[in-house]
């Protein structure tokens, strides 16, 4: 039982995910996750820093000192309940257990984001830290059961800056972004995971590296009679990444496109959203397009809460904002396709958030 919350809480605290499908990604916030992930165009508070730099124009003062993040899966909070009825250091009751979960997906994150976003001279500016763990495992194998693993640790620093062009309602942004990195990709078996040495295998088997990029990002808007309509593009992680012996960081590009309608109520605004994400392939090595669409909407009632839903390649997603000006919750649920092709195998998560800040 110790060896096994051992391995969970080491890669609590050592890592991203780990699926046969699932399209890496540094850092999902929770306000876009809400929204099916469609956030290029929008990218109007802290999230910029990891979707859009460009956003980070005309924001005003943001302060967030603790941004505490933790996400899991729906397999996996199964799991755990079975896990206190399981000797982890009998290995016929780790297969077993194993057994009973086989052909899912478990997943757990937890993230802290502490960041200041100010403007200066109409040049917007963020600055963050970032450390985060992410851990996804799969399990198969019936007749002798094995747990597919990636684990990924990631902590660093960020910075950008927006600023407006020349030309009027375009914003331009870029962001550097410097990352530590450790992860694996490993087999584990149920005599790994119910032996003694189990800790010391997954140290053994980390590797580390740091790693540099840029992001560069537009967004556009065009003021009509009934509504502003944005379209924002962004290229990550300019060169690639390349994390020494960890997983590296490949660049791609998204394309998205939002709409805020002019509405007649003061304290109301609406935004919907789409992303065609990973143009060209950059990060998958599949070519299909439903798992790169994204279709979101917020629904602000005042400054203090706020309402979402999207489609996350073609699973739906729900979220929502209270604010209580210095502490903050975010909530959001969706589904991640971690299969070859969207509507194959989703993966349903729940992600909360707490800051707190002014």
């Amino acid at each position: 039982m110790r060896r096994f919350f051992f391995f969970f809480f080491l890669a609590l605290f050592l890592a991203p995910p780990v699926y046969a499908g699932e399209y890496p990604a540094l850092f999902r916030g929770v306000r876009p996750l809400g929204m099916g992930g469609a956030f290029t165009a929008v990218a109007d508070d802290e999230n910029a820093l990891f979707y859009n730099p460009a956003g980070l124009s005309n924001q005003p003062l943001r302060v967030e000192i603790i941004n505490f993040l933790a996400e899991i899966g729906k397999d996996s909070l199964d799991l755990y309940e079975d896990i206190d009825d399981t000797d982890m250091d009998e290995t016929a009751e780790v297969v077993d257990l194993l057994r009973k979960h086989i052909g899912e997906h478990e997943q757990l994150r937890i993230a802290l984001f502490p960041n200041v976003i100010w403007s200066v001279n109409e040049v917007g500016i963020g600055v963050a830290g970032i450390g985060q763990v992410n851990l996804g495992e799969e399990i198969h194998n019936p007749v002798w059961p094995e747990v597919e693993t990636r684990l990924v640790m990631d902590y660093g620093v960020l910075g950008g800056v927006g600023f407006e062009a020349l030309i009027d309602g375009l914003e331009i942004g870029v962001s550097l972004k410097l990352i530590n990195r450790e992860s694996l990709i490993e087999t584990y078996t149920a005599v790994d995971i119910a032996g003694e040495d189990f800790g010391d295998m997954i140290e053994d088997d980390l590797e580390s590296g740091t790693g540099l990029g840029v992001d560069i990002g537009v967004i556009y808007t065009v003021d009509y009679s009934s509504a502003n309509v944005s379209f924002g593009a962004v290229v990550q992680n300019i060169p690639e990444m390349e994390m020494d012996d960890a997983e590296d960081i490949k660049t791609q590009i998204n394309l998205g496109i939002a709409v805020e309608p002019d509405l007649d109520f003061e304290s109301v605004s609406v935004i919907l959203a789409f992303d065609y994400m990973d143009i060209g392939s950059g990060i998958g090595e599949d070519n299909d397009l439903p798992k790169r669409l994204h279709f979101g909407a917020e629904v602000s009632l005042s400054e203090r809460f706020a309402f979402r839903v999207g489609l996350n390649q073609g699973y739906l997603s729900a979220g929502l904002t209270l604010d209580l000006w210095v502490l903050s919750f975010d909530f959001a649920t969706y589904e991640e396709e971690v299969g070859a092709y969207a509507g194959q195998i989703g993966d349903r998560r729940y992600v909360g958030q707490i800051g707190i800040g002014w």
